[in-house]
């Protein structure tokens, strides 16, 4: 599902950016380090819809098909992944602004990975793949920006594949998260009950409960029904090294 909400545009009365807009651009992902120049150019000849999602709506869903790149300009916003079978997600804060689509635009799996919510009111930036691709051809600066979000996005993937095992299952259980995290920082919500925690690792229910209450002891975590929160990311990979 993807919103089509209410257009603005950012132009003064004489038909001018105003100054304010031009540096939020140029201070996006993909944008960065092009000239002022090549940025009036790009909005003045290509089609990109600048517009405003109210809070709590779903604005991209996972399993729809990506038709082109959604920058978040301005807002908070949380994204959710959720396993295939749908009996298990994870909920991240999103760090803002960033652009949405990158991985999923081209190739033969084209269908967004995750759902993403408005948790504010939010300002976005659009634009459909052919815009993408001819702004990808024509600007170096915007295709090298995209070359290096991609490869830096497979190399923290590949990264985690060689991390060593842990030996005990407080360690293991961290390792879970680390890998269905897509960013080692800040907050994280699981929504998962014990069988299926447990079936993911191998483990008794009841020794993973034992476990988590553990981790939650020490300040890593809180339980409730159904649900794993992690305030502090960071600080539960500083554990690991400790816990092994």
């Amino acid at each position: 599902m993807v919103i089509k909400a209410k257009s603005t545009t950012f132009a003064t009365q004489n038909g001018e950016m105003e100054q304010s807009m031009f540096d939020t651009l140029l201070g996006l992902p993909l944008f960065q380090g092009l000239g002022r120049a090549d940025l009036t150019r790009i909005l003045e000849s290509t089609r990109i819809d600048f517009s405003t999602v109210k809070e709590d709506t779903v604005f991209l869903d996972q399993g729809d098909l990506c038709t082109g790149l959604t920058f978040v300009i301005e807002g908070k916003a949380t994204m959710e992944t959720s396993a295939a079978d749908r009996r298990w997600s994870v909920v991240e804060n999103m760090a803002t602004p960033t652009v949405i689509g990158t991985e999923v635009l081209y190739g033969s799996m084209r269908t967004y990975r995750h759902s993403y919510r408005a948790t504010s009111p939010l300002r976005l930036l659009q634009m459909d793949k052919r815009t993408a691709a001819a702004l990808t051809g024509y600007f170096e600066v915007f295709r090298l920006n995209l070359l290096n979000l991609l490869t830096t996005t497979i190399a923290r993937r590949e990264q985690l594949q060689w991390l060593p095992p842990y030996s005990t299952l407080d360690g293991r259980i961290i390792g879970f998260f680390r890998q269905h995290v897509s960013r080692p920082a800040g907050s994280k919500l699981f929504h998962i009950a014990l069988p299926e925690l447990g079936a993911y690792l191998g483990e008794d229910p009841r020794y993973v409960s034992k476990a988590l209450h553990r981790l939650e002891n020490q300040g890593l975590l809180r339980l409730d029904r159904r649900l794993i929160e992690i305030p502090n990311f960071e600080r539960l990979i500083q554990a690991a090294s400790d816990i092994k």
